[in-house]
C-alpha cells in the first residue's frame, strides 16, 4: 500500500511540477528586461538549471528587493522558487522512503498532511503503525488525516488508537471529540474531551504547541451548548469572555 500511494503521489507531484515549471516560466518572460532578453533574469537561470546555487544567488536577489521595495513581482518569484523547491525534495523523499528512519518518515508524512496529500499521509503512518504499533504520534496524525479527508469512522479508529497507546494523549483527545462532534455525537464528544482536559500538561508534549486552548474553549462552549448544558455554558462563557474579549468567535 505505501508503495502504491508513493508511485501514484509521485505521478501527480510530476504533473504538478509540469504545471508548475510552465508558470514559473510565464512569471519569467514577465520579469522586467526579459522581453528584451537583453540579458537573462537570475530567475530564468535558476529554471534552467536547478542547482543549490543558482537557487541561493536568485533567492537573494528577488529577496533583496522585497527588502527594498516590497516587490509583488518579487514575491511571486520567491513563491515559485520555493514551490519547486519543496517538490523537489519530496520528490526526494518518495523515491527514498524505504530508507527512512522513523523520525525522518513521521515527519515526510506530516508534510503531506500539511500539503492535503491525505492518502500518501496515511499510508506512511500506516506503515509506522506496523514498524512501530506503541508509538502514539502516528495514529493521532492518521487520525487527523482521515478526519480532514472526510473518513469519520476511520478518524476515531486510528485516534482511539492512539489514546490506546499513550493514554495522557491530550490533543488526540480534543480531535476525537471534534471528530464525534462532526458525527453528532455530541454527549460523546464532550466526555472525550473532558477526560482529555484531565491530562492537560500531564503529557510528554506541550498541550499549547499542540492544540490552542482557546480553540479547546470554543469546542468546549459548543458541546455544552450542543447537549444542553446551560449552566455549564454560561459559566465557561463568562470565563471565555474574560480571556479573549475581542475573539470573532463571541459574536
Amino acid at each position: 500500500m505505501l508503495q502504491t500511494a508513493v508511485t501514484d503521489g509521485k505521478r501527480k507531484g510530476q504533473r504538478g511540477m509540469k504545471k508548475l515549471v510552465i508558470f514559473a516560466v510565464a512569471i519569467a518572460i514577465l520579469l522586467p528586461g526579459a522581453a528584451l532578453a537583453k540579458e537573462k533574469s537570475l530567475f530564468s537561470i535558476y529554471l534552467e538549471d536547478r542547482t543549490t546555487e543558482n537557487f541561493l544567488r536568485a533567492f537573494d536577489h528577488y529577496e533583496s528587493l522585497m527588502a527594498d521595495t516590497a516587490s509583488c513581482k518579487a514575491a511571486v518569484v520567491l513563491a515559485y522558487m520555493s514551490l519547486i523547491e519543496l517538490e523537489k525534495n519530496l520528490d526526494i523523499l518518495e523515491e527514498n522512503v524505504a530508507e527512512l528512519n522513523n523520525r525522518n518518515r513521521f515527519s515526510y508524512g506530516n508534510i503531506l498532511l500539511e500539503l492535503d496529500r491525505y492518502d500518501e499521509a496515511i499510508a506512511i503512518y500506516e506503515a509506522l503503525n506496523e514498524k512501530s504499533p506503541k508509538w502514539s504520534c502516528p495514529w493521532r496524525h492518521k487520525g487527523e488525516a482521515y478526519w480532514k479527508q472526510g473518513e469519520l469512522a476511520d478518524a476515531v479508529i486510528a485516534l482511539k488508537k492512539a489514546i490506546e497507546m499513550r493514554e495522557t494523549h491530550y490533543d488526540a483527545y480534543v480531535m476525537l471529540a471534534e471528530v464525534y462532534r462532526d458525527l453528532e455525537e455530541y454527549e460523546t464528544a464532550l466526555a472525550t474531551l473532558e477526560k482529555g482536559l484531565t491530562y492537560y500538561g500531564k503529557d510528554i508534549e506541550d498541550p499549547e504547541e499542540e492544540v490552542s486552548s482557546i480553540d479547546v474553549y470554543f469546542l468546549h462552549l459548543d458541546l455544552f451548548d450542543k447537549c444542553g448544558k446551560t449552566d455549564e455554558y454560561d459559566e465557561l462563557l463568562e470565563k471565555v469572555k474574560k480571556v479573549v474579549p475581542d475573539d470573532e468567535r463571541l459574536k
